[in-house]
């Protein structure tokens, strides 16, 4: 058998890493493909159910203790009957037949069985016509979803805080209470002080992703230029109330905000959910998602 030479063996190796790498990358990007395919059909199957008018049959497509935020609500709806109550509720004040659009921006499995979502909804047969964004964390068994943490924001969100009592939830206290409220300490002091690029690179992971009444800003170069910080004298306060791990190292929490004017004035308030990774002890925004209230 003839011996294999230095170089000989350097060209195999070389040879086998980018085989190897070639194969990495294929399977990565095939990885991606079926997760964007799985959130499709669900958003489908979501717009299917939609359509019919049948709250029960949104309602199926949640667990049985998912939180769900809407802009039209100041506190967060909690398990599957509150949620298909009110679909139930919207569905009985819509005129026609009830109809969405669901247009997927991103979807990455981001630990085993949790697959995180983010796109933009149309809904237009709601009075002129509304559309916004959302965050949705799923459960998966690898071939359906059930959606445990859903937060719909609306775009040019309508609110007269004349004519709205500003409503709470209860302060959480719990599990993680502590690096929530760090987190929390650390978003607002940097948000009101101006400091968004330090903002984006504290706050977020590199590839992270922030949803708003703005839109949907990915990366943190896009969440540098994009977050407007607060004008002068205005101040952002927030508090949580709740928090639920997803995985080893991921979790949502989900609270209210509110922007004040230096005399304490109310300027506007709504609800954030977002979706964290612990990293040494913090709290690290995979995605931000925030809206304010709006009512018709």
């Amino acid at each position: 058998m003839r011996r294999l030479t230095s170089p000989s063996i350097v060209v195999l190796l070389l040879f086998a890493i980018s085989t190897l790498t070639a194969c990495s990358t294929k399977n990565d990007d095939s990885d991606s493909a079926n997760v964007m395919d799985l959130v499709e059909a669900h958003l489908t199957t979501f717009e299917e159910a939609w359509s019919t008018g049948d709250a029960s049959k949104v309602g199926a497509l949640y667990a049985e203790d998912a939180v769900r935020i809407v802009f039209s609500m100041q506190t967060p709806l909690y398990g599957r009957d509150a949620i298909s109550q009110d679909f139930s509720a919207g569905f009985s004040q819509d005129e026609g037949d009830p109809l969405l659009s669901i247009t997927l921006v991103e979807a990455r499995e981001m630990a085993d069985g949790v697959i995180m979502a983010v796109g933009e909804w149309e809904a237009p047969n709601e009075g002129d016509g509304i559309g916004g964004a959302f965050l949705n964390v799923y459960r998966s068994d690898g071939q359906t979803l059930t959606s445990v943490f859903d937060h719909a924001v609306v775009y040019n969100p309508v609110t007269d805080l004349t004519q709205v009592e500003r409503v709470f939830d209860e302060v959480h206290k719990g599990e993680g209470s502590d690096m929530v409220e760090s987190a929390i300490a650390r978003y607002t002091s940097l948000t009101n002080a101006g400091d968004i690029a330090g903002l984006s690179v504290q706050m977020f992971e590199e590839d992270g992703i922030q949803v708003t009444e703005n839109g949907i800003l990915k990366g943190r170069e896009a969440l540098t230029s994009g977050i407007q910080p607060p004008p002068e004298g205005v101040r952002l306060t927030a508090q949580s109330y709740g928090y639920r791990p997803v995985s080893d190292d991921l979790v949502v929490n989900w609270g209210g905000y509110q922007v004040e004017s230096s005399e304490g004035g109310l300027l506007g308030f709504g609800q954030w959910g977002n979706l964290l990774r612990v990293v040494d002890g913090e709290l690290i925004l995979v995605v931000e998602a925030a809206g304010a209230h709006s009512v018709d």
